[in-house]
């Protein structure tokens, strides 16, 4: 597979508060995601650094010890590495993930296909 993809024909995957399409390379792995409204993501940490940026719709986020932060369209954040965040999805949003290294604990097949599919 060469290194030109076009975002629209990457297969989503199915996870529980969504779709998510994943673009991995050996050291970052890209989310293209449609969230649902309603939805959390617990409280958790993973080795590898996140950045987050909202298309559409609200949501909040917290990261570390710090105030619940709503975030919409046209805004990012960057959580460090191993730092405990949540978040929440007040309503369906679309967002771009990336993460430094991919996270293969999500997505094991990443290491072989940068769709993260199993083959």
């Amino acid at each position: 597979m060469g290194p030109y993809h076009r975002i629209e024909d990457i297969p989503s995957h199915s996870i529980e508060v969504g779709e998510l399409k994943v673009l991995s390379g050996k050291h970052g792995m890209v989310f293209f995601g449609t969230l649902a409204a309603g939805t959390e993501v617990p409280r958790h940490s993973h080795p590898n650094e996140q950045i987050t940026i909202v298309h559409s719709g609200r949501m909040r986020y917290r990261i570390g010890d710090g105030a619940v932060t709503e975030v919409g369209p046209g805004e990012a954040l960057v959580i460090p590495a191993d730092v405990e965040h949540q978040s929440w999805y007040d309503e369906e949003c679309t967002i771009t993930e990336f993460f430094s290294p991919p996270r293969l604990d999500m997505f094991p097949a990443a290491a072989y296909h940068p769709y993260a599919i199993e083959e």
